[in-house]
Formats: C-alpha cells, structure tokens, sequence
C-alpha cells in the first residue's frame, strides 16, 4: 500500500470518528425544550428521544419535577405528548443507534456499501427531529419553544460522515486497479 493510502485511510478514519463524536453528544444532549403555561404556573421540558425532563411550578412556590425513560416516556399519557409522538420517538432512537453501529462499521470498514448508511441515518434523524419539534411546537399551550443542542450537532455530524465517504469515493477510485489491455 502506498503512503498517500495509508494517509487518506487515516483522515477518513479520523473524520468518521470525529463524525461519531458528534453524534454521541447529539444524543446526549436535549434536541428540543417546550415551556408550557397554564393557569396557575408553567413547566419547562427537555426531550431526548429516549427521555424528557419536566419541571414544574404552581402557583406561590409550589414546583417540582419528574424524569422519564424509554417505555415510560414514549406510551405513558404525560405532557400533552400527541398520539403521533411515542412511534416517533421510537423510530427516532432507533434510527440514532443505527447511525452509531453503522459509523463504528464503517470506521473499521471502507466498503462503499458501509459508507452511505451513516449519512442517510444522520439525515432521518433531523427529519424526526425537525417533525417532533413541530409537532410539540403547534401545541396549543405552548407559550416558548426552541431546537437545543441535540439537534445543531446533528448537523456537523453529517458533514463529517459526508466528508468521510466523500475521502472514501476518492480512495477507491485512485486504487481500483484498471483493466490492462491486450495489444496485438
């Protein structure tokens, strides 16, 4: 193998893991918050696609908060959550862990096939999330909303994976060897 390779193989790797990165802390921080008003007090809630944090307070002092996971979050009746929400949310966390699987294979991997997924994956998951958001968002009693962290990290990740395949394309084309022709 040739050092120019061995070097781009490397900046691939390096991009994907940095494309990785990014998506991990997309998934470890909130990707949208809602404050809702009401009569008497308001909540704030942070949502992950796999949990939300609600804090609430009532009146002259009463607050308090509650914290749910997975099952809980996505099909208990909590928070206005809407019937289209829970299979979003579902869809939405699984969609982030086959980015992750399928950045991690492809890390390890330069197979053309295995560079793709980790784009279309990053792209589903800022569709969901963007469909979430809007539909939290045109809730009634929503009084402020915003897209947070989460979903903003979302977007440098896909470049990275873009730029990943896109470093992958360029080695497999310079080192597909061409056919030799025959000369009579």
């Amino acid at each position: 193998m040739s050092t120019r390779f061995l070097v781009t193989n490397t900046v691939r790797r390096v991009i994907t893991i940095l494309g990785c990165l990014l998506f991990v802390f997309s998934f470890i921080y909130p990707f949208y918050y809602v404050s809702w008003t009401g009569i008497g007090g308001g909540t704030l809630t942070h949502y992950w696609s796999y949990e939300y944090d609600y804090h609430y307070h009532v009146g002259l002092g009463g607050s308090g908060s509650s914290h749910q996971w997975f099952f809980d979050y996505w099909f208990t009746p909590n928070l206005s959550v809407g019937a289209r929400i829970p299979w979003t949310l579902v869809s939405l966390f699984t969609v982030q862990v086959l980015t992750l699987a399928f950045g991690v294979v492809f890390l390890f991997s330069n197979k053309r096939i295995l560079s793709f997924e980790p784009i279309m994956f990053n792209i589903a998951v800022l569709v969901l999330m963007t469909y979430t958001g809007g539909i939290l968002s045109g809730h009634v009693s929503a009084y402020s909303n915003q897209f947070q962290l989460g979903y903003y990290l979302v977007y440098p990740s896909v470049a990275m994976f873009v730029s990943a395949f896109a470093i992958n394309e360029v080695v497999k084309k310079r080192h597909t060897p061409y056919p030799v022709e025959e000369t009579i």
